[in-house]
Order: structure tokens, then C-alpha cells, then sequence
């Protein structure tokens, strides 16, 4: 019962400022001081009894049982969650109105830094829809409204049409927060005193989480605002960079994409075209093996396609013969093997292929007349291709 300086402790105490985690909402953090004694704390939480619990690590000094110590809730900590908490039943009552009555608490997180609030909704929420959402809730913040906060019985908070969570367990007195006439929750969380104080609510994502069940995540206060300039900053230096205003943005890089994708076309176009032309230049590259004529060649493709392509081109043109193919595709390597069909019963492309692809660390297979491997050693690549006239030599 009793530790000291670099301990990590879980601290008991006969009452408590601090919030538990509960409700989706996270627990307080701050510190715990006595006698030479500083307590950071991390975490709080309750056990399956209720008993709180404060999670954290001695910085200085001893604590043990029966000391009297003071515990600090981080203010800044707490107003943060208490303004995100505020805003996700701004959210679910704005997501009712537009969406639908069928919008149902799904699950949520409330912390300091971030709000996330899951609802069951049938489809994905569009960016339209998504910005009425946001604007909506901000005008809540903005009539600066009372948050109510009354503890009754239960059953009457219910006739009074405040909105429970199936999932939650209350007891026979609970406490109901309403926010005007257009939220009423029953909740034992922590909100703040007025709308106005959440200052700003900005959407950063929209997700599925199941079948039926939507996920938003937000920012609130500062880190709304924080996000809200980044964002801002980043629009403005792609603008700057491509030459436009931030208005014009969308459409100018619509176009730049697609002049892109023309601009790649054209290249795998010019590629295909010097391919085939090398295909007609290829007499120097053949040598005749035990009157085979065989190809082994390192070409300048850089996908399993175009290989293909241009082996068969080869292969057409040597009319009977071996054509091993091999390119380098950044750190990996492509090889394909052909036979053609008067070779297939004297050679096996599965075979030579995998033999070939060995040196340069890798490995493939395939039919008689056809296979195709890959490897990791593109600084190999010339000493595989080497190998296919020791093996038609040897055969």
C-alpha cells in the first residue's frame, strides 16, 4: 500500500472531483499533490462496483494509504471534453432533423481532443449533406443557448420525451440535459454552461462502422479552428503551386488529371510502338544454339503486359525458337519465357524460366510454351539472362 517516485498506480480515494469514464465519455486527467508529492494522472475510470479509479504515474515523492492528498482536475482537459460532449447532442438532434427520426445513438467517444458519434443511418452521408450538418450545428453554437441540466425520476424524464440509450443502465433518479426545445437527453456527463462556449464544430470524417450504422468524427474549440487553418493553409500553397486561384481549384485539377492520364496513355502508346519496332531489329540479338535459335533479352517495359506483348511479337518473328524476355520494374524483376510449338517436346519455358528467375532471387513457373516468374535482383538480371543459352547448350 504504499509507492514512490517512477511507480505506475491506480489511486483509490474516499470521494472524488473526477469524472470516470462512462458513457462514451473519457475520463478526467490531471494530478494528485501531498506532502512532496506529485501524481500525474493519466486516466480515471470505474471498476464493475462503481469505485473510481485514478490511473497514473508518481513524478515525485511517496504515496500510501491513509495519506491526504489534493486532487486537480485539468481544467483545460475537462472544458475541452465538456464542449465536445455538448456538441454531439447538438449533432445528434441536427442529424434527427435532417436526416430522419429513424437517426439513433449507435455509440460515441467524447474526449478532449475529438468527438465521434456513430447513429444508424442506411447510407453513406454526402458532402452536401454533410455541410448542412456542420453549418446547423454551428448556428446552435452561435444562439449561444443554456444547457439545462435537471435531475428527476426516471420514469417521469421519459415522459417528458427525453432520449435514452437503449444500451445505457440508469437508476430510479437521472439527470436529463435539454439545449432549448430541440435536444433532451438523459445523461451524467459533462457539458458546458452554453453552447456559445464550444466556439466552433468542424466534420473531418464520415465512415461506415457496420451494416446500417454511420460513424461522424469531429473537432470542436480550438482544435476545430487549428484544423480549420491547416486546411486552409494547404489550399491556398496547392493554389499557388499550380498557378490558380483557391476557388478555381477543383476545375484546374480536374485538368491536370486529365492531362495526365492522356500524357500516360501517349507514353504506353510510344513504348508499345518502339517495342514493335525492336521487334524488327532483332537479327543482331539471336544466337543459334545447336541450331536453335534463342533469345535472351533485357527490354525497357515496365509491366507484365507489355512483356507479354512484345515476346510474343519476338516469338513471331523467329518463327521457331526460345525467347526469354526480362525487364526491371523498380526494385522487382519480370521474366517471361516462350517456345515455340515445334520445341515444346525437347524444351519446357516453365522450367528454363524458373532456373533463370533463381538468380535473380526469385521464382515463377508456367506451361511448355509459356511462363512467366519475377525476382528481387535487378542487378542480376543480365547474368540470369545468360543462363537461358547455358541451359539450351546443355540440354
Amino acid at each position: 500500500h504504499e509507492a514512490s517516485s517512477g511507480k505506475e498506480v491506480e489511486v483509490i480515494t474516499d470521494f472524488t472531483p473526477f469524472y470516470a469514464e462512462s458513457g462514451g465519455q473519457a475520463g478526467d486527467t490531471g494530478k494528485i499533490t501531498g506532502t512532496n508529492l506529485l501524481l500525474e494522472i493519466s486516466d480515471t475510470v470505474k471498476d464493475p462496483t462503481g469505485l473510481v479509479i485514478h490511473k497514473g504515474r508518481i513524478i515525485s515523492g511517496t504515496i500510501k494509504k491513509g495519506d491526504n492528498i489534493f486532487l486537480i482536475v485539468d481544467k483545460n482537459e475537462r472544458n475541452a471534453t465538456a464542449c465536445n460532449h455538448t456538441a454531439t447532442h447538438i449533432l445528434h438532434s441536427v442529424l434527427r432533423q435532417i436526416l430522419g427520426d429513424h437517426v439513433k445513438q449507435a455509440g460515441s467517444l467524447v474526449a478532449p481532443d475529438r468527438l465521434r458519434f456513430d447513429f444508424t443511418h442506411f447510407s453513406q452521408v454526402d458532402t452536401e449533406t454533410l455541410d448542412k450538418i456542420e453549418s446547423l450545428v454551428n448556428k446552435r453554437i452561435q444562439e449561444n443557448l443554456p444547457v439545462q441540466l435537471e435531475e428527476m425520476d426516471a420514469e417521469d424524464a421519459l415522459k417528458t420525451g427525453a432520449t435514452a440509450l437503449f444500451e445505457e443502465k440508469y437508476g430510479d433518479r437521472v439527470r436529463v440535459i435539454s439545449l432549448s426545445d430541440f435536444s433532451k437527453e438523459l445523461c451524467g456527463g459533462i457539458h458546458t454552461s452554453h453552447t456559445g462556449n464550444i466556439g466552433l464544430f468542424k466534420i473531418i470524417g464520415e465512415s461506415s462502422v457496420a451494416s446500417g450504422v454511420r460513424r461522424i468524427e469531429a473537432l470542436t474549440g480550438d482544435a476545430a479552428l487549428t484544423y480549420t487553418q491547416k486546411t486552409s493553409n494547404i489550399v491556398r500553397n496547392i493554389a499557388r503551386l499550380v498557378k490558380e486561384k483557391p476557388e478555381a481549384l477543383t476545375q484546374r485539377v480536374e485538368k491536370i488529371l486529365s492531362e495526365q492520364k492522356f500524357h500516360e496513355k501517349e507514353i504506353e502508346r510510344l513504348k508499345a510502338q518502339m517495342a514493335s519496332s525492336s521487334a524488327d531489329r532483332i537479327e543482331d540479338d539471336i544466337k543459334s544454339i545447336n541450331n536453335i535459335k534463342v533469345l535472351a533479352k533485357k527490354v525497357s517495359v515496365d509491366n507484365p503486359a507489355a512483356l507479354r506483348d512484345l515476346a510474343d511479337k519476338f516469338k513471331e518473328k523467329i518463327k521457331s525458337g526460345i525467347v526469354v524476355l526480362g525487364c526491371n520494374t523498380g526494385p522487382k524483376v519480370l521474366l517471361i519465357a516462350l517456345v515455340t510449338n515445334d520445341l515444346v517436346d525437347r524444351f519446357h519455358a516453365g522450367n528454363i524460366v524458373k532456373q533463370v528467375a533463381a538468380i535473380v532471387g526469385g521464382g515463377g513457373g508456367g506451361r511448355p510454351d509459356m511462363a512467366q516468374a519475377g525476382g528481387t535482383k535487378p542487378e542480376m538480371l543480365d547474368k540470369a539472362l545468360d543462363k537461358v543459352y547455358e541451359l539450351v547448350e546443355n540440354r
